[in-house]
């Protein structure tokens, strides 16, 4: 069925009068109420729609001249003129009039012709405005749109000015609903609110008498049956403040109930806008009657520009509040600014004259306020829970708009009369993040208007929620500035305390040029040379700048020797006295990354980069910085504070290394990377960032398979350097293996008081250690020859397989396994309890 069908009850054609006029100017009336576009006809063709009216109506029309046509406003196209509705304009004339004159139909055509080229609800009001002030030469003429789903009317334009703001106001839902259909009478207003009489007395004074008319729209009722498609109204009369209700029964309305129509087919109907018209009780009836003629046909259209302006309005409002959430979220850097923007944000969304801004204090339940309309407070305002308005919205977290301040049992008017301010209404919501109310914000004083309405409700809610988001990210921002603070003094008391004197610097300084480490110079390359057995930590330090000096990086990156003095000395501070990852590891790791560099001349032969070979030796030095004894594992166990600040991003101890090295490099006294450029710098810190998080074996584990397929003819493609360096430095880490004997047994003992430490701390936190960190299950040479099997001849492998001149390391790494496994053989690891007190005193 379509639209037109459900309008007209039986349909078209019903009641025994198919095709005749009465049911064409049903179907005209109809799809003029439904908003329908009805065809547009040619000159011609218009011509003979009207020669059909006159025919039809029995009325005689004389042909307008040209200059006539102009006048009217009809162009000779007729381009809007429909046969539909000029059939029902000649109907409406031969039938209608009460004793009143009917409009010219070329008028009512032209009318419906000017208002069918636009949708804006301005222009069609100002037409219709203009259209009833010509017919009824009345001072003014406005109407009042009515919103349903907000229960408010809606004024926009008088005669045809458009205001500079538009009015909405109150009304109440029982003057909007009928409720009963006694003996067949339309609805009647019988008590229209106190907020309607002063917004018309606002707007057009009380100089003239103002007559209201309802209009109602049948296309709410959708529901019914059988509905009716007249249009009647009831009219109200305003003068000078008070307000007259009559009923009233127009011709059409009449005619449309008779005998025919049984009381249970009675249209449910809605007011769909209100007539406002100066006039007087005389003036009523002819009034009706002009606004009957031309609402009929004019109805649908304006109701769908209504709502397609009310569609704009919410689009409007949408891309508006993300324009403030943009704002307030680059403002969340400064709470204070932040709180300050919201409140002026707020004011400016709902037109209001103060702004007040609490947050909630979660321990004592206050809402507290250090800010008032925008301005610093001297002190800060505090309000107790479920106290006043604020406190009533923030226990309750539902919105509250109060239209009169002063009779709200809540409010307290103490402030008022101490400041001279004078609160006429107010609107006050909560603010939220996930988890509730966090804040309340507090509007006072509706600006160009009676009290807030709902439109200010809905912008209030919508703009809560980008309120709370950027409260909460600003609270978790100051949180986050208060933590990096912290950190920023945690990591000066520790440079602090590791603060090396300027007398060890000059000593260590005196030391290099007296060539005091000769002796050990000559075989510092080697990679036989054991950094185990120099055990004197100034001569270790003296051997660490000698490795910077040999591979010409001192030179290269114009670094001043007191500051690479500091920086190696300050780098020994960074290691704690655990007993393996300890400074003599991180010396160990640094001279073989050295002999690499030294031996395979890596850097000469562009194997690898001057930036990468310096990169190389710096987190050789750096890798452990900090380390304190313990695994990745037993960091996420325990929730350390380091778990708690790297945990998400996986490798915790490394990340922690990472965080101690670039902290010594930012350092002014041993800043060795400042006179790198800032392109040079990021370069050395993402190799720096590769390489320290690349000694987690679970990383090395993870490319193991990319690694394989490194050859010396394809270490420039893609990424092969990075995996290259990546290789290195975990065989730097694992250097200790391919050594000699007798250091493997002593680096063993370190490495397994580590692990059996931290499996004493698991056991008491409940936890049940790894095997070979349980002192009880452990068996030091199945591990380790377990260790040498599956991680360190693997890794050796794949460098050997690059560089063929480092292939006896795997024999040594043979030779030393076979050692454990012969321990393993003469039965001293008996697998007891005591099993790893024999595996010590053996290897020992």
């Amino acid at each position: 069925m379509s639209q037109v069908d459900e309008v007209l009850p039986g349909g078209i054609g019903g009641d025994n009068n198919s095709g005749d006029s009465g049911d064409v100017e049903q179907l005209a009336l109809a799809a003029a109420d439904s908003g329908c576009n009805l065809p547009v006809v040619s000159s011609k063709e218009a011509s003979s729609a009207m020669e059909k009216i006159t025919a039809a109506a029995g009325v005689t029309i004389v042909a307008a001249s040209a200059a006539e046509s102009d006048e009217t406003g009809l162009d000779g196209t007729a381009e809007a003129a429909t046969e539909s509705v000029a059939v029902a304009l000649a109907r409406r004339a031969a039938h209608d009039g009460d004793g009143y004159e009917p409009c010219d139909p070329l008028i009512i055509l032209n009318l419906f012709q000017s208002l069918s080229t636009t949708t804006n609800s301005l222009e069609l009001q100002m037409k219709i405005n203009l259209h009833l002030k010509k017919l009824t030469k009345s001072p003014y003429v406005f109407l009042v749109p009515i919103l349903h789903s907000s229960e408010e009317g809606l004024i926009q334009v008088i005669n045809d000015n458009v205001l500079d703001k538009e009015i909405r106001f109150s009304i109440n839902s029982t003057h909007l609903k009928n409720t009963s259909q006694q003996n067949g009478y339309p609805f009647v207003i019988d008590d229209l609110n106190k907020d309607f009489s002063e917004v018309i007395e606002m707007v057009v004074g009380n100089k003239y008498n103002t007559l209201i008319y309802d209009i109602k729209s049948p296309r709410v009722s959708k529901l019914q049956t059988q509905i009716s498609t007249s249009s009647t109204s009831s009219t109200a009369s305003f003068d000078g403040g008070s307000m007259a209700t009559q009923q009233h029964c127009n011709s059409a309305n009449c005619s449309n109930n008779g005998s025919s129509r049984s009381s249970n087919s009675l249209l449910q109907q809605q007011i769909a806008l209100f007539v406002c018209i100066a006039g007087d009780n005389e003036s009523r009836s002819r009034f009706q009657f002009y606004i009957d003629d031309t609402f009929r046909y004019v109805l649908g259209h304006l109701l769908t520009a209504f709502d397609l302006f009310e569609e704009k309005r919410v689009r409007y409002q949408c891309q508006n509040l993300l324009q403030v959430a943009r704002r307030l979220l680059g403002k969340i850097g400064d709470l204070g600014q932040l709180l300050r923007g919201v409140m002026t944000e707020a004011k400016e969304l709902a037109a209001a004259e103060r702004c007040s801004l609490f947050l909630l204090d979660k321990q004592t339940g206050e809402l507290v306020s250090k800010v008032f309309d925008g301005n610093e407070a001297s002190k800060e305002i505090r309000i107790a829970s479920g106290k006043g308005i604020a406190g009533y919205v923030a226990q309750t977290g539902n919105l509250l708009n109060i239209r009169n301040a002063y009779q709200h049992p809540l409010f307290y008017k103490g402030v008022d009369e101490s400041t001279g301010f004078k609160t006429r209404n107010i609107l006050c919501f909560p603010i939220c993040d996930e988890q509730g109310v966090i804040g309340v914000a507090q509007l006072c004083n509706k600006l160009n208007g009676f009290h807030f309405d709902k439109c200010d409700e809905e912008v209030a809610t919508a703009f809560s929620v980008y309120c709370g988001i950027s409260i909460m990210h600003a609270l978790v921002h100051k949180q986050v500035q208060k933590a990096e603070a912290r950190y920023k003094l945690s990591q000066e008391l520790l440079l602090y305390h590791m603060k090396v004197p300027d007398t060890e610097i000059q000593h260590v300084l005196e030391a290099v040029n007296a060539h005091e480490a000769d002796q050990f110079a000559m075989d510092l390359p080697r990679f036989d040379f054991c950094p185990r057995d120099v055990k004197n930590y100034a001569l270790s330090v003296q051997l660490s700048i000698k490795m910077f000096y040999d591979l010409n990086f001192v030179t290269t990156f114009q670094i001043p020797e007191d500051k690479l003095a500091r920086f190696i000395l300050l780098v020994q501070k960074g290691y704690r006295d655990t007993p393996y990852h300890n400074w003599w590891h991180a010396f160990s790791v640094a001279h073989f990354a050295y002999s690499l560099m030294v031996n395979l001349k890596l850097i000469e032969n562009g194997v690898i980069t001057k930036m990468q070979g310096f990169s190389f030796l710096i987190a050789a030095f750096c890798h452990d910085l900090d380390h304190r004894g313990t695994s990745n594992t037993y960091q996420t166990q325990s929730s350390s504070p380091l778990a708690r600040l790297y945990s998400s991003e996986g490798s915790v101890n490394e990340r922690h290394h990472l965080s101690q090295a670039i902290c010594i490099l930012n350092d002014s006294s041993s800043k060795i990377l400042d006179s790198l450029s800032t392109e040079e710098f990021k370069e050395c810190i993402d190799f720096l960032r590769d390489l320290i998080l690349a000694t987690d074996l679970a990383n090395h584990f993870r490319i193991m398979p990319y690694l394989k397929r490194l050859r010396p003819e394809n270490l420039s493609e893609g990424s092969n350097q990075r995996l290259l360096l990546s290789l290195m430095i975990t065989c730097c880490d694992l250097s200790d293996q391919v050594k000699s004997w007798r250091t493997v047994q002593h680096v063993a003992h370190l490495v397994y008081a580590e692990f059996f430490a931290e499996g004493d701390l698991e056991k008491q936190m409940g936890l049940r250690p790894n095997t070979m960190m349980d002192r009880k299950k452990a068996c030091i040479p199945v591990l380790q020859i377990e260790f040498l099997t599956m991680v360190v001849r693997p890794t050796f492998e794949i460098l050997a397989q690059i560089f063929p001149e480092t292939r006896y390391f795997l024999e040594t790494i043979d030779s030393n396994r076979q050692q454990w496994v012969d321990i393993k053989e003469t039965g001293v690891c008996s697998r007891t309890s005591d099993c790893c007190e024999n595996c010590y005193d053996t290897c020992n």
